[in-house]
Protein backbone atom coordinates (compact mmCIF):
# COMPACT_ATOMS: atom_id res chain seq x y z
CA UNK A 1 0.00 0.00 0.00
CA UNK A 2 1.43 3.40 -1.19
CA UNK A 3 1.43 6.22 1.68
CA UNK A 4 1.60 9.79 0.51
CA UNK A 5 2.94 11.93 3.41
CA UNK A 6 3.30 16.13 3.59
CA UNK A 7 6.81 17.47 4.25
CA UNK A 8 5.87 21.17 6.65
CA UNK A 9 7.83 23.50 6.95
CA UNK A 10 10.29 23.66 3.75
CA UNK A 11 12.24 26.58 3.33
CA UNK A 12 12.88 26.39 -0.22
CA UNK A 13 9.56 25.61 -3.00
CA UNK A 14 8.75 26.34 -6.51
CA UNK A 15 5.64 28.50 -7.03
CA UNK A 16 2.52 28.09 -8.93
CA UNK A 17 -0.27 30.82 -9.73
CA UNK A 18 -2.00 29.52 -6.25
CA UNK A 19 1.33 30.38 -4.24
CA UNK A 20 4.24 28.45 -2.48
CA UNK A 21 3.96 24.23 -3.77
CA UNK A 22 3.72 21.42 -1.21
CA UNK A 23 6.26 18.45 -0.69
CA UNK A 24 4.85 15.01 -1.11
CA UNK A 25 6.72 11.98 0.12
CA UNK A 26 5.51 8.86 -1.68
CA UNK A 27 6.61 5.57 -0.40
CA UNK A 28 5.36 1.94 0.53
CA UNK A 29 3.71 1.45 4.28
CA UNK A 30 6.20 0.67 6.82
CA UNK A 31 8.51 1.02 3.55
CA UNK A 32 11.44 3.11 2.04
CA UNK A 33 11.04 6.29 0.56
CA UNK A 34 10.24 6.03 -2.95
CA UNK A 35 9.64 9.52 -4.53
CA UNK A 36 9.61 13.44 -3.12
CA UNK A 37 7.71 15.82 -5.34
CA UNK A 38 6.33 19.27 -5.41
CA UNK A 39 2.45 19.80 -6.15
CA UNK A 40 0.16 22.58 -6.44
CA UNK A 41 -1.45 23.20 -2.63
CA UNK A 42 -5.25 24.40 -3.95
CA UNK A 43 -5.58 21.68 -6.28
CA UNK A 44 -6.13 17.67 -6.28
CA UNK A 45 -6.90 16.77 -9.98
CA UNK A 46 -4.20 18.20 -11.60
CA UNK A 47 -5.84 21.35 -13.19
CA UNK A 48 -3.46 23.52 -11.75
CA UNK A 49 -1.15 24.48 -14.29
CA UNK A 50 1.96 23.88 -12.08
CA UNK A 51 4.59 21.13 -13.59
CA UNK A 52 7.80 21.87 -13.25
CA UNK A 53 10.23 21.87 -9.88
CA UNK A 54 11.47 25.51 -10.78
CA UNK A 55 10.35 28.93 -9.07
CA UNK A 56 8.48 31.37 -10.95
CA UNK A 57 6.93 34.62 -9.46
CA UNK A 58 2.99 34.36 -8.73
CA UNK A 59 0.89 37.66 -10.66
CA UNK A 60 -0.98 39.49 -7.57
CA UNK A 61 -3.89 41.71 -8.72
CA UNK A 62 -2.50 44.67 -10.74
CA UNK A 63 -3.44 47.90 -9.75
CA UNK A 64 -5.84 48.51 -12.99
CA UNK A 65 -7.54 44.96 -11.68
CA UNK A 66 -7.99 46.18 -8.09
CA UNK A 67 -9.31 49.99 -9.68
CA UNK A 68 -11.72 48.09 -11.20
CA UNK A 69 -12.68 46.34 -8.28
CA UNK A 70 -13.31 49.81 -6.31
CA UNK A 71 -15.13 51.37 -9.28
CA UNK A 72 -17.51 48.87 -9.50
CA UNK A 73 -17.98 48.63 -5.65
CA UNK A 74 -18.33 52.46 -5.16
CA UNK A 75 -21.01 52.70 -7.63
CA UNK A 76 -24.66 52.93 -6.83
CA UNK A 77 -26.32 49.86 -7.24
CA UNK A 78 -28.84 50.77 -9.72
CA UNK A 79 -25.85 51.00 -12.00
CA UNK A 80 -24.79 47.74 -11.41
CA UNK A 81 -25.62 44.64 -13.09
CA UNK A 82 -24.14 40.54 -12.47
CA UNK A 83 -23.03 38.57 -15.43
CA UNK A 84 -24.91 35.51 -14.94
CA UNK A 85 -22.19 33.66 -17.63
CA UNK A 86 -18.85 35.45 -16.36
CA UNK A 87 -19.88 35.60 -13.38
CA UNK A 88 -18.85 39.02 -13.25
CA UNK A 89 -20.27 42.27 -11.29
CA UNK A 90 -19.70 45.55 -13.87
CA UNK A 91 -21.55 48.43 -14.35
CA UNK A 92 -24.48 49.44 -16.56
CA UNK A 93 -21.97 51.70 -19.65
CA UNK A 94 -20.06 48.16 -20.41
CA UNK A 95 -23.07 46.58 -21.15
CA UNK A 96 -22.27 46.01 -24.69
CA UNK A 97 -19.07 43.54 -23.69
CA UNK A 98 -21.63 41.02 -21.98
CA UNK A 99 -24.33 41.83 -25.16
CA UNK A 100 -25.35 37.99 -25.38
CA UNK A 101 -25.22 37.01 -22.16
CA UNK A 102 -27.74 36.62 -19.46
CA UNK A 103 -27.74 39.01 -16.79
CA UNK A 104 -29.31 40.20 -13.52
CA UNK A 105 -30.13 43.56 -13.49
CA UNK A 106 -32.27 45.79 -10.58
CA UNK A 107 -29.40 44.72 -8.12
CA UNK A 108 -30.05 46.69 -4.54
CA UNK A 109 -27.28 47.30 -1.71
CA UNK A 110 -29.11 44.87 0.75
CA UNK A 111 -28.96 41.78 -2.73
CA UNK A 112 -25.08 43.24 -2.70
CA UNK A 113 -24.44 42.63 1.03
CA UNK A 114 -25.45 38.91 0.56
CA UNK A 115 -23.55 37.57 -2.83
CA UNK A 116 -23.57 33.75 -2.27
CA UNK A 117 -27.30 33.86 -2.66
CA UNK A 118 -26.55 34.34 -6.48
CA UNK A 119 -22.94 33.83 -6.90
CA UNK A 120 -22.59 29.82 -9.02
CA UNK A 121 -21.22 27.82 -6.31
CA UNK A 122 -17.85 26.83 -7.40
CA UNK A 123 -18.16 22.90 -8.36
CA UNK A 124 -14.69 22.00 -8.96
CA UNK A 125 -14.44 18.89 -5.93
CA UNK A 126 -10.99 19.03 -6.64
CA UNK A 127 -10.03 21.86 -6.10
CA UNK A 128 -12.56 24.72 -5.11
CA UNK A 129 -15.93 22.96 -4.24
CA UNK A 130 -18.39 25.27 -2.65
CA UNK A 131 -21.34 24.32 -0.60
CA UNK A 132 -23.34 27.35 1.89
CA UNK A 133 -24.65 26.76 4.26
CA UNK A 134 -28.46 26.88 5.13
CA UNK A 135 -30.11 29.70 7.28
CA UNK A 136 -31.00 27.08 10.39
CA UNK A 137 -26.75 26.12 10.72
CA UNK A 138 -25.85 30.03 10.05
CA UNK A 139 -28.65 30.56 13.25
CA UNK A 140 -26.86 27.96 14.87
CA UNK A 141 -23.44 29.29 14.79
CA UNK A 142 -24.23 32.70 15.61
CA UNK A 143 -26.07 31.78 18.78
CA UNK A 144 -22.71 29.52 19.94
CA UNK A 145 -20.15 32.81 18.76
CA UNK A 146 -22.85 34.72 21.26
CA UNK A 147 -22.73 32.29 24.15
CA UNK A 148 -18.90 32.81 23.90
CA UNK A 149 -18.86 36.29 23.59
CA UNK A 150 -17.04 36.20 20.15
CA UNK A 151 -16.53 39.25 18.21
CA UNK A 152 -14.16 38.50 15.65
CA UNK A 153 -14.27 36.15 13.51
CA UNK A 154 -12.00 34.81 10.91
CA UNK A 155 -13.66 32.65 8.06
CA UNK A 156 -11.05 30.38 6.14
CA UNK A 157 -13.60 29.73 3.47
CA UNK A 158 -17.67 30.21 4.55
CA UNK A 159 -18.42 32.86 2.61
CA UNK A 160 -21.85 32.78 3.48
CA UNK A 161 -21.26 32.68 7.01
CA UNK A 162 -19.07 35.70 6.49
CA UNK A 163 -21.54 37.73 5.22
CA UNK A 164 -24.29 36.81 7.38
CA UNK A 165 -22.07 37.94 10.71
CA UNK A 166 -21.52 41.40 8.72
CA UNK A 167 -25.01 41.63 7.87
CA UNK A 168 -27.14 40.36 10.29
CA UNK A 169 -24.93 40.47 13.66
CA UNK A 170 -22.54 42.82 15.93
CA UNK A 171 -19.76 40.74 15.22
CA UNK A 172 -16.87 41.85 12.78
CA UNK A 173 -15.59 39.25 10.06
CA UNK A 174 -12.57 38.84 7.58
CA UNK A 175 -13.28 36.23 4.59
CA UNK A 176 -9.76 34.78 3.88
CA UNK A 177 -10.93 32.90 0.33
CA UNK A 178 -9.53 31.93 -3.06
CA UNK A 179 -12.56 32.69 -4.49
CA UNK A 180 -11.45 36.40 -5.91
CA UNK A 181 -15.15 36.87 -7.34
CA UNK A 182 -15.86 38.48 -3.81
CA UNK A 183 -13.72 41.22 -4.96
CA UNK A 184 -16.47 42.68 -6.22
CA UNK A 185 -18.23 42.99 -3.40
CA UNK A 186 -16.13 43.81 -0.15
CA UNK A 187 -13.20 45.95 0.06
CA UNK A 188 -9.85 44.68 1.60
CA UNK A 189 -11.09 45.13 5.11
CA UNK A 190 -13.84 42.59 4.59
CA UNK A 191 -12.08 40.29 1.95
CA UNK A 192 -8.70 38.71 1.12
CA UNK A 193 -8.00 36.65 -1.76
CA UNK A 194 -5.72 33.58 0.32
CA UNK A 195 -4.89 30.04 -0.14
CA UNK A 196 -5.72 28.52 3.11
CA UNK A 197 -3.61 25.40 2.50
CA UNK A 198 -0.10 27.09 2.17
CA UNK A 199 -0.56 30.31 4.34
CA UNK A 200 -0.52 32.24 1.18
CA UNK A 201 -2.04 36.07 0.51
CA UNK A 202 -2.29 36.85 -3.14
CA UNK A 203 -1.61 40.78 -2.56
CA UNK A 204 1.13 40.01 -0.95
CA UNK A 205 2.59 42.04 2.36
CA UNK A 206 -0.31 44.77 2.30
CA UNK A 207 -2.47 41.97 2.42
CA UNK A 208 -0.80 40.81 5.32
CA UNK A 209 -0.37 43.88 7.20
CA UNK A 210 -4.59 44.01 7.07
CA UNK A 211 -4.76 40.41 8.52
CA UNK A 212 -2.16 41.22 11.23
CA UNK A 213 -4.62 44.31 12.05
CA UNK A 214 -7.56 42.84 12.39
CA UNK A 215 -5.66 40.09 14.61
CA UNK A 216 -4.70 42.86 17.07
CA UNK A 217 -6.41 42.93 20.00
CA UNK A 218 -7.06 46.52 20.44
CA UNK A 219 -9.87 46.58 22.58
CA UNK A 220 -9.66 44.67 25.90
CA UNK A 221 -12.86 42.41 25.40
CA UNK A 222 -12.26 41.34 21.94
CA UNK A 223 -12.43 37.66 21.65
CA UNK A 224 -11.52 36.13 17.87
CA UNK A 225 -12.09 33.03 16.87
CA UNK A 226 -11.06 30.94 13.20
CA UNK A 227 -13.90 29.48 11.49
CA UNK A 228 -12.97 27.17 8.61
CA UNK A 229 -15.25 25.63 6.10
CA UNK A 230 -12.41 23.57 3.83
CA UNK A 231 -13.02 20.98 0.68
CA UNK A 232 -13.71 17.81 2.24
CA UNK A 233 -11.03 16.38 -0.02
CA UNK A 234 -8.22 18.38 1.73
CA UNK A 235 -4.70 17.81 3.20
CA UNK A 236 -5.27 17.98 7.01
CA UNK A 237 -2.20 18.52 7.89
CA UNK A 238 -1.72 21.86 5.60
CA UNK A 239 -5.05 23.33 6.89
CA UNK A 240 -3.66 22.64 10.79
CA UNK A 241 -0.38 24.03 10.44
CA UNK A 242 -2.07 27.31 8.90
CA UNK A 243 -3.94 27.62 11.89
CA UNK A 244 -1.05 26.79 13.97
CA UNK A 245 0.40 29.46 12.27
CA UNK A 246 -2.67 31.89 12.89
CA UNK A 247 -2.41 31.90 16.43
CA UNK A 248 1.25 31.80 16.28
CA UNK A 249 0.61 35.20 14.83
CA UNK A 250 -1.57 36.21 17.12
CA UNK A 251 0.24 35.81 20.02
CA UNK A 252 3.44 37.17 18.71
CA UNK A 253 1.63 40.82 17.72
CA UNK A 254 -0.35 41.11 21.07
CA UNK A 255 2.68 40.14 22.92
CA UNK A 256 0.96 36.43 24.47
CA UNK A 257 2.69 33.80 24.54
CA UNK A 258 -0.12 30.94 25.26
CA UNK A 259 -3.15 32.09 23.86
CA UNK A 260 -5.25 29.02 21.96
CA UNK A 261 -7.73 30.97 19.58
CA UNK A 262 -11.16 29.17 19.55
CA UNK A 263 -11.46 27.41 16.45
CA UNK A 264 -14.11 25.75 14.57
CA UNK A 265 -13.45 23.41 11.81
CA UNK A 266 -16.67 21.71 9.41
CA UNK A 267 -15.87 18.38 8.27
CA UNK A 268 -17.57 15.00 7.71
CA UNK A 269 -18.00 13.04 11.45
CA UNK A 270 -15.90 10.02 9.48
CA UNK A 271 -13.19 11.85 8.77
CA UNK A 272 -12.49 12.66 12.87
CA UNK A 273 -9.44 10.76 12.90
CA UNK A 274 -7.59 13.25 10.58
CA UNK A 275 -8.44 16.04 12.38
CA UNK A 276 -7.77 14.49 15.84
CA UNK A 277 -4.50 13.34 14.29
CA UNK A 278 -3.12 16.86 13.63
CA UNK A 279 -4.95 18.88 16.42
CA UNK A 280 -5.58 16.09 19.80
CA UNK A 281 -7.71 19.04 21.59
CA UNK A 282 -10.49 18.93 18.70
CA UNK A 283 -13.61 17.49 19.78
CA UNK A 284 -16.71 16.45 17.65
CA UNK A 285 -20.17 18.44 18.28
CA UNK A 286 -22.99 16.61 17.31
CA UNK A 287 -24.72 18.87 15.15
CA UNK A 288 -25.93 18.30 11.69
CA UNK A 289 -24.50 21.17 9.47
CA UNK A 290 -27.04 21.75 6.34
CA UNK A 291 -26.13 23.34 3.00
CA UNK A 292 -28.55 24.33 0.53
CA UNK A 293 -26.86 23.59 -2.26
CA UNK A 294 -26.00 20.16 -1.66
CA UNK A 295 -28.14 17.01 -3.07
CA UNK A 296 -27.90 14.92 0.37
CA UNK A 297 -25.88 17.21 3.08
CA UNK A 298 -29.31 18.54 3.94
CA UNK A 299 -32.82 18.15 5.11
CA UNK A 300 -34.71 17.71 2.16
CA UNK A 301 -36.83 14.32 1.01
CA UNK A 302 -33.35 13.32 -0.83
CA UNK A 303 -31.59 13.84 2.37
CA UNK A 304 -29.25 11.06 3.75
CA UNK A 305 -31.53 8.81 6.04
CA UNK A 306 -29.83 9.79 9.23
CA UNK A 307 -29.63 13.55 7.98
CA UNK A 308 -26.34 15.27 7.18
CA UNK A 309 -22.84 13.60 7.80
CA UNK A 310 -21.28 16.98 8.26
CA UNK A 311 -20.02 17.81 11.36
CA UNK A 312 -17.87 20.80 13.12
CA UNK A 313 -15.38 19.97 15.45
CA UNK A 314 -13.68 22.37 17.96
CA UNK A 315 -11.03 23.13 20.76
CA UNK A 316 -13.51 25.24 22.75
CA UNK A 317 -14.98 22.85 25.61
CA UNK A 318 -18.29 21.42 24.73
CA UNK A 319 -20.23 22.68 27.67
CA UNK A 320 -19.53 26.20 27.41
CA UNK A 321 -22.19 26.87 24.92
CA UNK A 322 -25.78 25.14 23.72
CA UNK A 323 -27.58 23.28 20.65
CA UNK A 324 -31.00 24.54 19.71
CA UNK A 325 -33.42 22.41 21.32
CA UNK A 326 -35.91 23.45 18.03
CA UNK A 327 -33.86 20.97 15.86
CA UNK A 328 -34.08 18.16 18.50
CA UNK A 329 -31.06 18.35 20.71
CA UNK A 330 -30.44 17.71 24.09
CA UNK A 331 -28.21 18.58 27.18
CA UNK A 332 -26.82 14.96 28.53
CA UNK A 333 -25.66 16.01 31.97
CA UNK A 334 -23.88 12.45 31.97
CA UNK A 335 -21.25 14.07 29.37
CA UNK A 336 -21.72 16.98 30.20
CA UNK A 337 -22.71 18.16 26.29
CA UNK A 338 -25.35 19.04 24.28
CA UNK A 339 -26.51 16.18 21.70
CA UNK A 340 -28.87 14.69 19.26
CA UNK A 341 -32.43 13.06 20.46
CA UNK A 342 -31.47 10.02 18.90
CA UNK A 343 -27.87 9.79 20.89
CA UNK A 344 -28.55 7.47 23.00
CA UNK A 345 -26.14 7.51 26.31
CA UNK A 346 -24.13 4.12 27.03
CA UNK A 347 -23.37 3.29 30.55
CA UNK A 348 -20.84 1.18 29.97
CA UNK A 349 -19.35 3.58 27.35
CA UNK A 350 -20.06 6.20 29.51
CA UNK A 351 -20.54 8.32 25.96
CA UNK A 352 -23.09 9.14 23.87
CA UNK A 353 -21.71 7.64 21.29
CA UNK A 354 -23.05 7.84 17.90
CA UNK A 355 -21.46 9.76 15.54
CA UNK A 356 -23.55 9.34 12.26
CA UNK A 357 -26.94 10.62 13.63
CA UNK A 358 -28.33 7.09 14.20
CA UNK A 359 -28.88 5.67 17.79
CA UNK A 360 -25.99 3.60 18.17
CA UNK A 361 -26.24 -0.52 19.98
CA UNK A 362 -23.92 -1.98 22.38
CA UNK A 363 -22.15 -4.94 21.17
CA UNK A 364 -21.56 -7.43 24.03
CA UNK A 365 -19.33 -9.61 22.15
CA UNK A 366 -16.68 -7.01 21.45
CA UNK A 367 -17.67 -4.47 24.28
CA UNK A 368 -18.19 -1.58 21.87
CA UNK A 369 -21.34 1.02 20.22
CA UNK A 370 -21.69 0.22 17.22
CA UNK A 371 -24.00 1.30 14.29
CA UNK A 372 -27.05 -0.72 14.49
CA UNK A 373 -26.50 -2.34 10.62
CA UNK A 374 -22.94 -3.72 11.65
CA UNK A 375 -22.27 -7.30 12.61
CA UNK A 376 -19.51 -9.11 14.37
CA UNK A 377 -16.72 -10.50 13.03
CA UNK A 378 -15.10 -13.56 14.96
CA UNK A 379 -11.91 -12.96 13.27
CA UNK A 380 -11.14 -9.33 14.15
CA UNK A 381 -12.89 -9.55 17.38
CA UNK A 382 -14.95 -6.30 16.36
CA UNK A 383 -18.17 -5.49 14.67
CA UNK A 384 -17.64 -4.23 10.58
CA UNK A 385 -19.79 -3.35 8.00
CA UNK A 386 -22.00 -6.13 6.65
CA UNK A 387 -21.29 -6.17 2.95
CA UNK A 388 -17.62 -6.10 1.88
CA UNK A 389 -15.56 -7.01 4.86
CA UNK A 390 -12.45 -8.11 4.02
CA UNK A 391 -10.65 -8.82 7.55
CA UNK A 392 -6.71 -8.02 6.21
CA UNK A 393 -7.85 -4.64 4.62
CA UNK A 394 -10.06 -3.84 7.45
CA UNK A 395 -7.14 -4.14 10.09
CA UNK A 396 -4.63 -2.31 8.15
CA UNK A 397 -6.82 0.94 8.32
CA UNK A 398 -8.23 0.90 11.74
CA UNK A 399 -6.26 1.87 14.70
CA UNK A 400 -6.20 -0.81 17.58
CA UNK A 401 -7.75 0.54 20.88
CA UNK A 402 -5.35 -0.92 23.28
CA UNK A 403 -1.89 0.92 21.57
CA UNK A 404 -3.84 3.49 19.54
CA UNK A 405 -1.60 2.39 16.65
CA UNK A 406 -3.25 1.80 12.98
CA UNK A 407 -2.15 -0.96 11.15
CA UNK A 408 -4.03 -3.73 13.92
CA UNK A 409 -6.52 -4.62 15.82
CA UNK A 410 -6.56 -5.73 19.62
CA UNK A 411 -5.80 -9.19 18.58
CA UNK A 412 -2.69 -8.48 16.74
CA UNK A 413 -1.31 -5.81 19.45
CA UNK A 414 2.15 -7.09 20.21
CA UNK A 415 2.24 -4.88 23.21
CA UNK A 416 -1.00 -6.27 24.87
CA UNK A 417 0.14 -10.14 24.03
CA UNK A 418 3.52 -10.12 25.84
CA UNK A 419 1.63 -8.77 29.10
CA UNK A 420 -1.80 -10.37 28.86
CA UNK A 421 -3.52 -13.26 28.63
CA UNK A 422 -5.76 -13.16 25.48
CA UNK A 423 -9.43 -12.24 26.56
CA UNK A 424 -10.75 -11.27 23.23
CA UNK A 425 -13.17 -14.82 22.91
CA UNK A 426 -15.10 -13.36 25.85
CA UNK A 427 -17.60 -10.38 26.14
CA UNK A 428 -16.26 -7.78 27.81
CA UNK A 429 -13.24 -5.41 28.21
CA UNK A 430 -10.28 -7.08 26.43
CA UNK A 431 -7.08 -6.43 28.75
CA UNK A 432 -9.14 -7.07 32.29
CA UNK A 433 -12.34 -8.67 30.93
CA UNK A 434 -14.57 -6.20 33.00
CA UNK A 435 -18.52 -5.81 31.53
CA UNK A 436 -18.63 -2.04 33.09
CA UNK A 437 -16.00 -0.51 31.17
CA UNK A 438 -14.80 0.16 27.34
CA UNK A 439 -11.12 -1.15 26.62
CA UNK A 440 -10.18 2.35 25.91
CA UNK A 441 -11.21 3.42 30.10
CA UNK A 442 -9.19 0.47 31.02
CA UNK A 443 -7.19 1.48 33.99
CA UNK A 444 -4.68 -2.01 33.60
CA UNK A 445 -4.77 -0.43 29.87
CA UNK A 446 -2.99 2.85 31.12
CA UNK A 447 -0.88 0.75 33.58
CA UNK A 448 0.33 -1.29 31.01
CA UNK A 449 0.88 1.88 28.21
CA UNK A 450 2.31 4.26 31.12
CA UNK A 451 -0.21 6.17 29.39
CA UNK A 452 -0.67 9.85 30.20
CA UNK A 453 -3.38 12.66 29.15
CA UNK A 454 -2.57 16.43 28.97
CA UNK A 455 -3.93 19.02 27.00
CA UNK A 456 -5.89 17.01 24.53
CA UNK A 457 -3.27 14.56 23.58
CA UNK A 458 -2.06 10.69 24.97
CA UNK A 459 1.37 10.44 25.49
CA UNK A 460 2.24 6.86 26.15
CA UNK A 461 4.94 4.26 25.89
CA UNK A 462 4.31 3.79 22.22
CA UNK A 463 4.11 7.40 21.08
CA UNK A 464 7.03 7.80 23.13
CA UNK A 465 9.16 5.94 21.76
CA UNK A 466 7.95 7.22 17.62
Amino acid sequence: MVKLTVVLDVKETPVCEHGPAVLFERSEVNGPLKKQFFACSATRNGTCTFKSYKCKSTSSNSDNGNDEYAMVRNAAASQKVFCIKCQHLFLKTNLQDHKNHKTQNNLTEEVLREPTRFLAPLSVDGSEAQYFFADSTLHCINGIFKQLKITKVVCLGAPRLHEYLLTRTNIDSLLLDIDNRFAWFYDKTCFLQYNMFNNYFFDGMSAQNIFIHFLSNARSKDRICIFTDPPFGCRTELLAQTIRKTNQLYNKINSTTQNILPTFWVFPYFMENYIRKEIPSMEMVDYKINYTNHKTYNNSMKGLKHGSPVRFFTNVALDLFSLPTSEGYRFCSKCNKWVHNLNLHCKICNNCVSKSGATYRHCVRCNWCVKASYKHCDKCGRCTQARGHNCKLYRMQVSCRICLVKGHVEKMCSIWKNKKKCKCNISGCVICGAKSHIVSNCPERKMLLKEEYFLGSYQNIINATC
